[in-house]
């Protein structure tokens, strides 16, 4: 596969010289297409989802949670929230004894949150 670089340089030594105006006018705006093109099948290398969420849609909530010993008590639950149907953005802190969730209110409801908390090992703490 083409990498963007290769395609710069590509397009670079076509135009050439200054005297090569001509052929640089239709080589330049196809290379920047062909990166465009390349740059959405280079950019999600790690198969994340992308989603479109209405931004009126979106919730933030922090949530007490206990039993978090480590950061990788923070990985596990973040790894779980994820996997919620409309959760967009989770951070844990094992530290502050928390997570912050964002999710889409249209696709997934605090109730769902605190659920996959639970089945992940984990404790709420109720203010």
């Amino acid at each position: 596969m083409m990498k963007l670089t290769d395609i710069f340089f590509f397009a670079v030594r076509l135009s050439g010289a200054a005297g090569r105006f001509k052929r640089m006018r239709w080589v330049l705006p196809a290379a920047v297409s062909a990166m465009m093109m390349t740059s959405c099948s280079q950019g999600n290398q790690k198969g994340e989802k992308v989603i479109v969420v209405r931004k009126a849609d979106i919730v933030q909530e922090t949530i007490g949670v206990n039993g978090m010993t480590c950061v990788g008590c923070e990985v596990t639950l973040e790894e779980r929230l994820s996997e919620v149907t409309g959760v967009v953005d989770v951070k844990a802190s094992h530290t502050q004894k928390k997570v912050s969730v964002a999710f889409d209110s249209t696709k997934t409801n605090i109730k769902a949150i605190t659920k996959a908390i639970k089945e992940a090992g984990y404790q709420l703490i109720t203010p």
